[in-house]
């Protein structure tokens, strides 16, 4: 039938030799492709020996050409079968074949030149950087000075139970509102039950930099074994400049090619896209051929799948026309599939607990109105350092801060901080002006606007999220459950911290200030600008208490001060009997919680102090066991290229096994943690 169609089209245009110009019209082209499509002796339904469905070629005699070849094959039974092999089947240890496709490479693929990017971003010097960090610093030196003077000069028992009063408020709050939050969910569900979710459709990403080839594919089954029926997953792995062999374990590749992109960075780059399935799991490698962050990774990854921006890059356009166009309806086969309902990030180095996606996708769902969820995140108690004391002390302050302040910030709707390793965001037009935000250049001279676009990502995510209208909900969901690897070293922790401490303070500047806030979030926000501000203040307050406790003070005076300041530990403590997954470390919680108690004071002021020194640095600090080497990146003198410093996201490879329930074991820590919500 091709070698007809061919014969007709050179009859009708009197040609002898085959050319591009062998249709002169786009009605007979148009006639010609669809018959064609008719002809193919390999469908979309044959199981190892897919054709793949790209971009029709450039050349129109290219594709009469492969076309007359493939029907020749496909009548010869010799060249059909050579080797008399079962074609139904494939030898996992040998890489699958794909068939080559005209527009596979840079050079052919048709994408238009464009010209060199420009980054509009503001640089500041390092004199704006040194003018705006002793300004900072002066004024929150000045502020703990007034409250100092204000306590010693004032009324002082009166001063010290307002000043806890205030600094324990939100904690206080948080306290009542869980309780009485999770009653009244549970009285809500018995006169109105959940009703069963329909079949979504779940693109989850994997980000990846220093994690190994095995670590990858480990979380790539691992996902798949999670029970997320009656949903259907389709993989992502995002390489982040450090190539990894994901391709020999893939059982079918439907499509390989190279494309031109525009980084986060305003730099040109080049993406090598693999698609196919490993065994029954359809999966998307994109590599980066440089580092462009964790960040430009999550971008990417919303651009082509989410909702698109109205200014995302024209080869990310082009791209994403391409991918759902030709790869996606062959990945989907079997299920209705008309675009993906959500998408669930997680790190290819942390634990995902069984059903933990299920439960994520469920409660999204179920809420008209969210627009992402977040599951718990643990410290993995990896074997030997159960009874680690930096394990120990973190324990408590992962599991404390999630309990008790998200928790709350989860029933009023508004969670500002969705952890980037269990977080399931919803396919929806306000996700595509939240990246819009996200990925906004800053031409801003005030440094806190550098600082929270370019440092971190998770919560400044989060708050491009929530800024899209107040209608909008964040939600935390505490049985959909992960760990991951603490910081095993004094140095290692105050760099995370630095770093966390840093996305904690200043984004809450734009919860108590930014656009479409609800009340009890900039409330919320002012309480703890104010708390971490006056942290050298706070140092003084608890021992003008101490004091007041050698001295005798009447236990009436103190009640209302103890009442305040414990009941959010007693609520805390009452949730560890409640969970189940709390119960079994609870004389590891017990512990933390009294090594929290020597230490915690002298941590934040420490925390607090490389917060505010390191005012506009966008360095994210140790990796693993050694530090990163960037400079500030926002320093125009210093000629250093961002990708400098976002390398320091991830670190050494580590060599790590999956136990009998799939979770990862690991001997050294690397500092991509996702924030948890931990404030310094």
């Amino acid at each position: 039938m091709i070698s007809s169609l061919s014969s007709h089209f050179a009859s009708k245009h009197s040609f002898g030799v085959l050319g591009d110009d062998i249709a002169d019209t786009k009605e007979d082209k148009n006639h010609f492709f669809d018959a064609l499509e008719k002809a193919r002796p390999f469908s979309r339904s044959s199981s190892e020996t897919t054709l793949s469905t790209g971009p029709r070629p450039r050349s129109f005699a290219s594709e009469l050409e492969a076309a007359a070849s493939l029907e020749t094959k496909t009548k010869d039974p010799v060249l059909q079968n050579s080797n008399n092999v079962d074609l139904t089947t494939t030898n996992e240890k040998e890489l699958p074949q794909v068939l080559s496709k005209q527009g596979d490479t840079i050079e052919t693929c048709g994408y238009p030149p464009i010209a060199d990017p420009v980054d509009p971003a503001r640089i500041l010097s390092k004199r704006d950087l040194r003018n705006q960090r002793v300004m900072f610093f002066g004024a929150i030196v000045l502020f703990n000075i007034i409250m100092v003077m204000v306590a010693f000069f004032g009324k002082k028992s009166k001063i010290i139970f307002i000043a806890v009063l205030f600094i324990k408020s939100k904690d206080f709050l948080s306290s009542i509102l869980s309780p009485l939050g999770m009653m009244s969910t549970r009285i809500w569900r018995i006169f109105s039950p959940l009703k069963p979710v329909p079949q979504l459709w779940i693109l989850s990403l994997i980000p990846a930099y220093s994690e190994s080839e095995e670590q990858i594919v480990k979380t790539i089954y691992s996902l798949r074994d999670n029970d997320v029926e009656p949903h259907r997953q389709v993989m992502v792995v995002v390489l982040d400049g450090n190539p990894r062999d994901v391709r020999s374990h893939m059982t079918r590749v439907i499509r390989e090619f190279e494309r031109p992109y525009i980084s986060l960075k305003w730099k040109r780059g080049v993406l090598r896209i693999i698609a196919g399935f490993m065994e029954d799991v359809p999966v998307i490698v994109i590599e980066k051929q440089k580092n462009g962050g964790k960040k430009d990774s999550l971008i990417l990854c919303h651009d082509l799948f989410n909702f698109p921006r109205d200014n995302s890059p024209l080869y990310t356009q082009l791209l994403r026309e391409e991918i759902q166009r030709d790869i996606l309806p062959i990945l989907t086969e079997g299920a209705p599939f008309s675009g993906f309902d959500m998408v669930f990030c997680t790190d290819a180095d942390s634990t995902i607990y069984k059903g933990a996606v299920v439960r994520l996708a469920n409660a999204l769902a179920r809420d008209k109105n969210a627009i992402a969820a977040c599951g718990l995140v643990l410290v993995e108690l990896e074997p030997g350092l159960e009874w680690s004391f930096w394990n120990l002390y973190q324990q408590f302050q992962y599991t404390y801060g999630q309990y008790l302040r998200r928790r709350a910030e989860g029933f009023v709707g508004k969670v500002t901080c969705l952890p980037g390793c269990i977080t399931m965001m919803a396919v929806r037009e306000e996700m595509a002006g939240a990246i819009k935000k996200y990925a906004e250049p800053v031409t801003s001279y005030m440094v806190i606007h550098h600082q929270v676009q370019y440092l971190g990502t998770d919560r400044r995510l989060t708050y491009s999220m929530l800024s899209q209208g107040k209608h909008l909900r964040t939600l935390f969901v505490p049985d959909a459950i992960s760990e991951t690897v603490a910081p095993q070293s004094i140095a290692h922790y105050l760099s995370q911290r630095r770093r966390w401490g840093s996305n904690a303070y200043f984004n809450n500047y734009f919860y108590l200030a930014g656009e479409n806030m609800i009340a009890i979030t900039r409330i919320a926000a002012s309480v703890e600008v104010i708390r971490l501000s006056l942290v050298y203040y706070r140092i003084l307050n608890t021992a003008l208490f101490i004091k007041s406790l050698v001295h005798h003070v009447s236990i009436m005076k103190l009640m209302p001060m103890l009442i305040v300041g414990q009941l959010p530990s007693a609520w805390f403590f009452t949730s560890v009997l409640i969970e189940s997954e709390l119960r079994k470390r609870a004389h590891k919680l017990i512990l933390g919680y009294l090594i929290n108690k020597c230490i915690s004071p002298f941590m934040s002021v420490i925390i607090f102090t490389k917060v505010a020194t390191n005012l506009g640095s966008q360095v994210w600090g140790m990796s693993g066991v050694t530090a990163s080497s960037a400079p500030a990146a926002t320093t125009a003198g210093d000629g250093t290229d961002l990708s400098a410093a976002e390398k320091g996201e991830a670190g050494i490879s580590t060599d790590k096994t999956v136990n009998g329930e799939g979770r990862r074991r690991s001997t050294t820590s690397i500092d991509r943690r996702v924030d948890v919500g931990i404030d310094c």
